[in-house]
């Protein structure tokens, strides 16, 4: 159950955050533990009790009171020792006291949980935990007075108790002693008492402010709008090759539709095509297949656009997400659903795209939408997905309803044999019995099939068969292996998959996000002798193999670049992560304050905010803030700044998370260094000009992601930070202090972007950043060789980009010293660009991608390449190889499956030797104007599937044309006008002289 996974990050939080020398949390650790105990050994019977959902909702409550308690006690110590710095520092006696009262405050919290506990225990004879007025913390147990600014009891009972209001009263969380009472007598006057204000608030207004009834996400599933640049263009980068279209059995199909869809009538209407099957059958998958085509690509010229619809549909949103999608750039926030119509259908007049509508579940939507699409002068072409099939669809020619077909029994068995992780199966009769029942299970759909084969592929070898048997006893239905699939997670990966349902149905997820996220939120489940980065990295593996995340875009060298969750695993998980208020939802229908829950854990925003944040107590637990309203590229996000700037100033600062790529030039307040919990700043692709200097303040930040923006500096300050690990930049310069008693930025694997020049600090200087794990550097220096010699020492290393300029900006050189790589062992990807001395012989063997630009190598590099037994990729682009014959070494090459050539003016010849690159899946040819033909030897290689060839002269394109006539592969030519890079135009022979030489 989600609330025992929240239980497990709560106490991993506590262990994190408070130090055994001045708490007793392991006793609170304890409780909770056995709390968490408690609920895993309940059935799901037992959880759907209602009794128990009462007594799981004050269980909630303890959680997070827990939670709240902790970090507020941190935050406001750490106020304290900026306030009192001085004192802080040198008064034993004011960290005792601090400590005492923290002390103190812990120990009325285990008693509490345990009463919560016991209320279950007693069973229905007693009022339940959460169906009382009231929650009480217990005092001290020996008795005693209420600490300075506890709350006051003002209805008789006793001072020792804290009086909290019940879930079911009127709040969403209960109210806990919190700041007012853990700030530094000196700094002011306890307080003993609630506020008159609060006194005096009308019980009608109090409930409808805090009632759990409000609506904690304004949307279910609902469309969740992405701009052109994201949605649009992601969609387009789905991996499915041809054998994941084989596996699935849809490669027919796809090919069906694709020609379908590019047909028009006699009369020059477009298309519109329906895809109709059951949950589960495979509806999106087969559109995606087709939506990402080569053939559709170039078919419609002027794009493709995609939207995900539901239940509660909105005619205006829909329209809305078109034009953006569609290029219009006007802003159509405050036209009317008319207006909006007339606007759409002027762009699309006398123009080419591909629409998909995703869940046109009824009459109702079509009807709502139809008259844009019917229109004559129309030549888009319409996509539908839905799961039923009615004679409302509008059906004659060239319109269509493609039924998406069950796999049949040998596809599906293979699928479920290969998610399985089984190489064989058995011919006795039990195990056929038991074959037919796994596919009565599995029903021909595409999700039964791989979830229940991945369900079981996480059992051992040798209990794989029993748990098979023992499973197989119950009647299944979709919905049921899609909850098993879940609830037999462990409980550290149940808040992790839970969290992909806060990113738009249907969204592309940047894996390299997901997992600092993750991070920053505290689900990582830390291991001895292991880098969190690396556990996380488990946790993704783990949840794929499961097939509960599935992976959308791959890049070259295989490795997983975007994800998402699937459509009906979002809509399963949807109403778990409400259950726990895991986050809010803000989009267009919230227009007010009220349709606000109170204390919010995590906002994420669909649409502006406007005035909505006045009041700022709503937030005052907000944990994580997560925007995808991209708005216009050419008005400023400003709202983000009213919510950080209340919240800061009311001394609310429990903020951990705040992502905000995508968003136009949010406003960031100057005290955003304030935020004391902060552990992720995402401002990727926000464009911003500059960062607020207390940046620098944030002690436990983790993550800055400056990528893609204006900001050309960071305060100096940064380099005192203890707990940054991932650094990503734009093209920046970093002012390194010269004299420094300690490690600067002792936890930092990931330095991207980063640009140094002869003002920065090398040796004593950048050199002391020895864990690094991926470096990005483009360099303009006089002499490299210190930087050069610090890369060679960092053996931590795994990703490396190295870029040579001169002081106008063009590729120049490497010196004069060979490149020294052969110490980084764990070295996988390596980009160069610049004038190499000549490629090192003793390259790191765990190379899987490799990328030479502007080497101007003289000596054929394919030799030395071609004994990198892991080498997946190989980039050779502009002027990397200067000669007129290249040839890849008999036996070489023998993992390789990407090759790209792309601007080797001199090549001429290329050969490849026998059993030379066996692997080989796509090549790509750029640009090589001499080079007459491929090599015939590449006939024999049964891998290759496909050849891009562009900007190729027509001799060459003839002789390839003539050679693969009879090959097995997808053979594409391009033409492009390819504007030249400003150094194409220079005289290289200005590069020759320079002092980098």
């Amino acid at each position: 159950m989600e609330l025992a996974a929240e239980a497990y990050v709560v106490i991993e939080k506590l262990k994190a955050t408070l130090s055994d020398e001045i708490t007793n949390k392991g006793v609170i650790q304890k409780a909770l533990e056995e709390m968490r105990g408690f609920i895993a050994n309940k059935n799901e019977e037992q959880r759907n009790n209602k009794e128990f959902k009462e007594w799981a909702e004050g269980c909630l409550h303890s959680l997070y009171c827990v939670e709240d308690t902790v970090e507020s006690f941190a935050l406001d110590i750490a106020r304290q020792n900026k306030k009192w710095s001085f004192l802080m520092n040198h008064s034993q006696v004011l960290k005792n006291f601090m400590a005492c009262k923290l002390t103190k405050k812990m120990e009325r919290i285990p008693s509490d949980i345990k009463r919560v506990i016991n209320k279950n225990h007693k069973g229905t004879g007693e009022q339940s935990a959460c169906s009382s007025g009231t929650t009480t913390y217990m005092g001290n147990q020996n008795g005693g007075e209420a600490e300075d600014g506890d709350i006051e009891n003002h209805n008789g009972e006793d001072s020792a108790k804290v009086r909290l209001i019940s879930p079911n009263a009127q709040c969403s969380y209960p109210t806990i002693p919190e700041r007012d009472e853990l700030v530094l007598e000196v700094d002011r006057k306890p307080q003993r008492c609630i506020s008159d204000m609060s006194l005096t608030l009308d019980h009608e207004k109090q409930a409808n402010l805090m009632s759990t009834k409000k609506p904690r996400r304004c949307i279910s599933d609902k469309s969740l709008w992405l701009d052109r640049e994201t949605q649009a263009r992601l969609m387009h980068t789905n991996s499915y090759d041809d054998k994941e279209l084989e596996m699935f059995g849809i490669k027919e199909e796809v090919n069906d539709l694709v020609e379908r869809l590019t047909t028009t009538a006699d009369d020059g209407r477009a298309p519109i095509v329906q895809i109709a099957g059951k949950m589960g059958s495979g509806k999106t998958t087969l559109a995606r297949a087709v939506y990402r085509n080569r053939k559709i690509r170039d078919h419609f010229e002027n794009g493709c656009a995609w939207v995900t619809i539901s239940e509660e549909f909105n005619k205006s949103d829909v329209l809305q997400n078109l034009l953006k999608q569609v290029g219009d750039s006007k802003d159509s926030a405050d036209l009317t659903t008319n207006e909006l119509e007339t606007r759409l259908l002027e762009c699309l007049k006398g123009k080419k795209y591909l629409i998909v509508l995703d869940d046109v579940q009824n009459d109702q939507m079509w009807e709502g939408l139809r008259s844009v699409f019917l229109d004559s002068q129309n030549g888009s072409t319409l996509l539908l997905i839905t799961t039923s099939v009615s004679p409302m669809w509008y059906v004659s020619l060239p319109n269509c309803i493609h039924k998406v077909i069950k796999l049949s029994e040998e596809y599906s068995w293979n699928l479920f044999m290969k998610k399985a992780g089984w190489d064989t199966w058995e011919d006795g009769k039990e195990h056929q019995d038991l074959k037919q029942r796994v596919l009565k299970v599995c029903c021909g759909l595409p999700l039964n099939t791989v979830l229940f084969g991945s369900m079981l592929s996480t059992e051992g070898d040798t209990n794989r068969f029993d748990y098979l048997q023992k499973i197989l006893h119950r009647n299944w239905k979709t919905k049921d292996i899609v909850s098993v699939s879940y609830t037999n997670l462990p409980d550290h990966l149940k808040l992790c998959v839970l969290y992909l349902v806060l990113f738009p149905k249907e969204y592309d997820i940047p894996v390299r996000r997901l997992f600092r996220l993750w991070l920053s939120e505290g689900f990582v489940n830390p291991k001895p002798d292991k880098f969190p980065e690396d556990v996380v990295q488990e946790n993704f593996d783990d949840l794929v193999k499961r097939s509960l995340i599935q992976i959308s875009k791959f890049r070259s060298d295989g490795s997983p670049r975007r994800c998402r969750l699937l459509g009906v695993l979002h809509d399963y998980l949807l109403p778990k992560a409400q259950n726990i208020r895991l986050f809010h939802v803000h989009c267009s229908t919230c227009s007010t304050e009220d349709s606000f829950p109170l204390n919010v854990r995590r906002l994420v925003e669909h649409a502006s905010s406007k005035n909505i944040y006045s009041d700022a107590s709503r937030f005052e637990h907000l944990r994580s803030y997560l925007s995808f309203n991209f708005q216009r590229k050419d008005t400023p996000a400003k709202e983000v700044g009213i919510l950080l700037s209340r919240v800061i100033t009311k001394g609310f600062g429990l903020l951990r998370v705040l992502d905000l790529e995508g968003v136009y030039k949010p406003s960031l307040p100057e005290n955003l260094g304030d935020l004391f919990h902060l552990r992720y700043l995402g401002l990727r692709w926000t464009f911003l000009d500059a960062l607020p200097s207390s940046v620098g303040d944030l002690p436990y930040l983790e993550t800055l992601d400056v990528k893609h923006t204006n900001i050309n500096n960071l305060p100096t300050s940064m380099w005192k930070s203890k707990k940054l690990r991932h650094l990503n930049l734009s093209h920046i310069r970093l002012d390194m202090p010269k004299h420094s008693d300690t490690d600067s930025l002792p936890t930092l694997l990931t330095l991207w972007g980063l640009f140094v020049d002869d003002e920065s600090l090398v040796k004593n200087g950048l050199d002391r950043l020895s864990n690094l794990r991926e470096a990005g550097i483009t360099f303009c220096l006089s002499n490299c060789d210190h930087l050069l010699n610090w890369i060679s020492k960092l053996t931590s290393l795994q990703s490396l980009r190295l870029r040579s300029i001169n002081d106008v900006g063009h590729p120049s050189h490497f010196g004069k010293n060979p490149l020294y790589l052969s110490s980084l062992s764990s070295l996988s990807h390596l980009n160069l660009l610049g004038k190499l001395p000549n490629l090192p012989e003793n390259l790191p063997q765990g190379l899987k991608v490799v990328t030479l630009s502007l080497s101007k190598l003289t000596e054929d590099p394919m030799p030395i390449l071609g004994k990198l037994e892991h080498l997946n990729v190989l980039r050779l682009l502009a002027d990397s190889y200067m000669e007129k014959e290249m040839v890849c070494p008999q036996g070489g090459f023998k993992e390789l499956r990407v090759l790209k050539l792309w601007k080797l003016k001199n090549l001429e010849k290329w050969n490849v030797e026998e059993a030379a690159m066996e692997k080989l899946i796509e090549i790509n040819i750029r640009c090589c104007n001499k080079l007459m033909s491929i090599p015939e030897r590449l006939s024999n290689k049964r891998s290759l599937r496909e050849l891009i060839i562009t900007n190729m002269p027509e001799e060459f394109k003839q002789n390839v044309n003539k050679l693969t006539e009879h090959w097995d592969l997808i053979l594409t030519f391009k033409d492009y006008d390819f504007t030249p890079l400003p150094w194409e135009h220079a005289d290289h022979t200005s590069d020759e002289s320079h002092t980098n030489e």
